[in-house]
């Protein structure tokens, strides 16, 4: 079974492309055009400090196999409100999907006790859905995050999809996983050597109700 697949996801607009891929130059010039459009009504002061901090994240991010990043800075209710959406790609081991899912179940089960770990049935196939809380020491405080991931063994047989989301502001918790749970749901295949089709509201690719109910369950 050849290994190379088409992968694609939506993104609500409100997220921004976070460049990973390309050379430094390329890197960042697209990166200080994005903390433009972010922080569009900010001074140059505080756009070259945000662009310094996200430079620092970018390689290891490509070093994980990150394929894509994202960031919002939103209004919400007057106040301001950011998440970040993350995609990558980790060797499976040549496991079958479906033995893949039963064991990363079990294994993060098992490793992170104090998390909720869930398995989906997306459209995309089974996989797996993790939602914890982080935190990170900043000098003498600790940011807490809320973070939501999920993991889908592909059907090559050779790759791991992991997509996370992750916020600092957890009253906003409801919004961002609808958001997130929409995007996993936008999650289309295809084999590369396939006509690539439009994965449109059709019977096949639209989650059957079981699954929304699962998903939200395990989201909402």
């Amino acid at each position: 079974m050849t290994d190379t697949l088409q992968i694609r996801f939506v993104v609500p607009p409100a997220f921004h492309d976070i460049p990973v891929l390309g050379t430094e130059e390329q890197v960042a010039e697209q990166l200080w055009e994005v903390v433009c459009e972010v922080l569009a009504s900010e001074g140059d002061d505080l756009r070259t400090e945000w662009t310094a901090v996200l430079a620092g994240l970018i390689p290891p991010m490509a070093e994980a196999g990150t394929i894509y990043a994202g960031l919002c800075l939103l209004d919400v209710e007057g106040r301001t409100s950011t998440a970040s959406v993350v995609a990558t790609l980790a060797p499976l081991g040549g496991l079958h999907p479906e033995r893949a899912v039963d064991g990363l179940r079990d294994g993060l089960s098992r490793a992170r006790p104090e998390a909720t770990v869930t398995e989906l049935a997306l459209p995309a196939g089974r996989a797996v859905a993790v939602i914890d809380a982080v935190s990170t020491p900043i000098g003498e405080k600790a940011l807490a995050t809320s973070v939501i991931q999920v993991h889908l063994p592909l059907p090559n047989e050779s790759q791991l999809l992991s997509l996370e989301l992750s916020t600092p502001c957890a009253e906003d918790w409801e919004l961002y996983s609808e958001v997130f749970a929409g995007i996993v749901r936008s999650v289309h295949l295809e084999f590369a050597d396939l006509p690539l089709s439009d994965p449109g509201p059709t019977a096949e690719s639209a989650p059957s109700p079981e699954a929304e109910a699962r998903i939200r369950a395990a989201f909402g």
